[in-house]
């Protein structure tokens, strides 16, 4: 779902921009992800001590207000640890609290079948595991769904990952396919090296549930070494970005992007902006005599969208180095 799908109030509806999201938890989305919690928790309640210690919250044995009262006795289903996690944790760390669940109660990718056995599976057995593994992950996935929904219903900036094993940033999906586009290409082209490898991995971080936006930066800029190197400076295994950009300035009549009717150093030239910008605003690169600034968030994403722009030129062919003219 994309930003412009979520739903928006009728009052906000005449407004041509997308509506905007909630990077923190509303007291609405609060209650109700309070409620969800309480039921994922409750369908396997062996996890409240891991999500308990992955997310460093208090102990809920200190914690009074579910103990049971004095004299009545407490319902059979009655669990403390379990509403003392979903409705005593502060709205803030909510968001943690589903992910620790997500990436626990992910399902476990099927297990490969015995080399050796003694006799073959019978129907009986082929079907029991069959129906063992359908009756083990109805509830997740039911739960993931209803996640899913509060989440977009919130306007929530926080969303299911791919895998759903997790939360992570919203991002529109026409634009995340172009960074996958760029990975898959990337990673079939040996040419361009861990180029793919590290794109990924700056995705990741510039929109995980708490983004990283220094390790997003480098791996993007590592993103583009990495596609650049076999086309820009293919005999220097030491090649650097900064170095490439000088290669590329200083031969700037050899490069042509094919755009229009005839390829055009035109282009070449804005690529190299492209990658000189990439390059110089990576502020946390070196030390110094005055403290060092670590990248924001909106500066890492700018960066990992550049190395998206970059590695579709470099592994698509479209950016050429020409023969020198005799």
């Amino acid at each position: 779902m994309t930003t412009n799908d979520l739903w928006a109030p009728l009052s906000e509806r005449a407004g041509a921009s997308a509506p905007a999201l909630r990077t923190s938890v509303s007291g609405a989305l609060e209650m109700q992800l309070r409620h969800w919690t309480h039921r994922a928790i409750s369908w396997d309640s062996t996890l409240v001590e891991r999500i308990v210690l992955r997310c460093d919250l208090r102990d809920p044995h200190r914690c009074r207000r579910h103990d049971a009262v004095e004299g009545v006795e407490p319902p059979n289903d009655f669990a403390p640890d379990v509403d003392h996690l979903a409705y005593c944790t502060p709205a803030g760390v909510l968001p943690d609290v589903v992910d620790a669940w997500l990436h626990l109660s992910a399902p476990a990718a099927p297990s490969a079948p015995p080399m050796f056995r003694s006799q073959p599976a019978t129907k009986l057995e082929v079907f029991a595991s069959a129906m063992a593994g359908l009756n083990e992950l109805q509830p997740r996935a039911r739960l993931r769904h209803e996640l899913q929904e509060l989440l977009d219903d919130g306007r929530s900036a926080y969303t299911l990952c791919p895998d759903k094993a997790g939360l992570r940033q919203r991002v529109d999906p026409t634009v995340e396919a172009l960074a996958a586009a760029a990975i898959t290409s990337a990673g079939q082209d040996p040419a361009r090296g861990s180029a793919g490898a590290h794109l990924k991995r700056a995705w990741e971080a510039a929109y995980a549930l708490h983004p990283d936006p220094v390790r997003a930066y480098s791996e993007a800029i590592k993103a583009v070494e990495a596609a650049a190197q076999a086309t820009v400076e293919p005999k220097n295994s030491r090649a650097t970005l900064g170095s490439m950009i000088k290669v590329m300035e200083n031969t700037q009549d050899r490069w042509v992007v094919g755009i229009g009717c005839e390829p055009s150093s035109a282009g070449a030239e804005t690529v190299t902006r492209m990658m000189r910008l990439l390059w110089t605003g990576q502020s946390s690169r070196h030390g110094g005599s005055h403290p060092t600034r670590e990248e924001t968030v909106s500066e890492a994403r700018l960066a990992v969208h550049l190395a998206v722009a970059l590695l579709n030129f470099f592994t698509d062919g479209i950016l050429v180095k020409q023969s020198p003219k005799p």
